[in-house]
């Protein structure tokens, strides 16, 4: 498993990205080293409480949104528990069929 610090630098790359900012855009609108931005995307450190709030309002979005990382886990980890949830969900497996085909 991942740690919060890995999950934390790719989401806040794929926020970034999601936003079509570079690395040096987004540390100008948080007011800081566009180092910073870069270790923290490569997970060697995590941002003080002023640079998240930044981080935030840049973003738009809330502090629990800023940790929804499930999705950026271990691709067979997703596939397992995607796999348990429709073996225990006939009627989501049902529509997740209709959805695909």
């Amino acid at each position: 498993m991942q740690s919060v610090k890995d999950l934390f630098g790719k989401r806040i790359r794929e926020l970034r990205k999601a936003r079509n900012l570079t690395q040096e855009q987004l540390a100008e609108l948080v007011d800081i080293d566009t180092r910073n931005i870069i270790k923290i995307e490569n997970s060697e450190t995590f941002p003080r409480v002023k640079t998240l709030d930044k981080l935030l309002d840049v973003f738009q979005i809330s502090a629990s949104e800023i940790f929804q990382t499930a999705h950026l886990e271990n691709s067979d980890l997703l596939r397992k528990k995607i796999f348990q949830k429709l073996e225990e969900d006939e009627e989501l497996t049902k529509l997740i069929y209709k959805m695909l085909f």
